[in-house]
């Protein structure tokens, strides 16, 4: 399990505030009949706000809990949540809603040691509603970091469990060049696969088997050829697996065109990968060559050393290519990638 899977449904303040206080409003009391009615008072309203107080803090508390600690997870999930969500933001939300649950705690204590000390009910109920209004005031500031949270946690409870062990083979490359076809014929990955580019929008995880051991396959969103502080958050994720959990890179190239995208800018996006990741050992594979004329293929495999011509969709080259990837992460075995004996 990834280090986000835990994270639990979290509510909306006013949501919040209307299950706490539905709740407590349900709330019944074992009171003696010969009690007083300052005795039965100062009973009801100490249990009113303690019963507020401890669900509420109980349930903040909980939910900082469920989510690890942001400094000590593996840097390919660190750094992706940095991407996706912003670790600092994180820190800071979480921070401010432990914050918030010993504030609680202490206008709690303050309010039911003046409800014991009450001489009348009234004076009683009156202590109650002023520690249900400033409670309430906590929760009710702390809404637009209860409503980040909701939204980080829809994205990071389904990031990809992605074993950090295991040997990964990461496909990187142009957006639209057949990464998610080629990783659909390879593992049990299921990615979207459609004619136009970004499809990938996040990182897709599959499985396979060589010589005996599970293997991990990366299907990364495409990246585009551009410095590095000028891309989204969709291209950053492509770079992050390749950079913390690659043992292998499958480069995949179109030159045939189809992609959208035009052969100079797919050479210096490999070029740069080399020379960002030089000692990760990187296989070239050419795709939609049935697109190309032997002419234009020629004249493609001049500028780059040894790549494997490949079909992704008619699975023509498919083995060949990631082959090639299990001996150059030197790996060496029996490959066995049908979809039938995919984990």
């Amino acid at each position: 399990m990834h280090p986000f899977s835990k994270i639990r449904n979290i509510h909306r303040s006013e949501e919040l505030l209307d299950i706490v206080f539905h709740r407590a409003s349900r709330l019944s009391l074992d009171v003696s009949r010969r009690a007083s009615p300052i005795a039965k008072a100062r009973k009801r309203e100490v249990a009113r706000v303690r019963f507020i107080s401890y669900n509420l803090v109980e349930y903040l508390e909980s939910m900082v809990k469920v989510f690890p600690n942001l400094d000590e997870i593996h840097p390919f999930y660190r750094e992706l949540a940095d991407i996706l969500v912003g670790i600092d933001k994180l820190k800071e939300v979480l921070a401010s809603i432990e914050g918030a649950a010993r504030v609680i705690k202490k206008i709690a204590s303050q309010k039911m040691r003046v409800i014991k000390f009450s001489e009348y009910p009234k004076q009683a109920s009156q202590a109650r509603i002023e520690a249900y209004a400033r409670i309430s005031s906590v929760i009710n500031k702390l809404a637009s970091r209860l409503d980040f949270l909701i939204d980080a946690s829809k994205i990071l409870s389904k990031l990809p469990t992605v074993n950090t062990d295991e040997f990964t083979v990461v496909v990187a490359g142009y957006p639209n060049t057949g990464k998610s076809s080629f990783v659909s014929a390879v593992s049990s990955a299921k990615p979207e696969i459609a004619e136009y580019p970004f499809t990938t929008k996040k990182i897709i995880l599959g499985h396979f088997s060589y010589n005996d051991s599970r293997c991990q396959i990366i299907d990364t969103p495409g990246i585009l050829d551009r410095p590095m502080r000028e891309r989204n958050p969709i291209e950053l994720q492509a770079i992050t697996a390749i950079r913390h959990i690659a043992n292998v890179v499958v480069f995949i190239m179109d030159p045939s065109l189809s992609c959208g995208y035009p052969l100079e800018g797919q050479l210096e996006l490999l070029s740069e990968v080399r020379e960002t990741f030089p000692t990760l050992p990187l296989v070239v594979v050419i795709n939609k060559v049935d697109l190309m004329s032997s002419k234009d293929l020629e004249e493609v495999k001049k500028k780059v050393d040894n790549p494997i011509g490949m079909v992704a969709i008619q699975n023509i080259g498919v083995q060949e290519a990631l082959e090639a990837a299990m001996k150059a992460g030197k790996l060496q075995g029996d490959l066995r990638y049908a979809k039938g004996t995919a984990l």
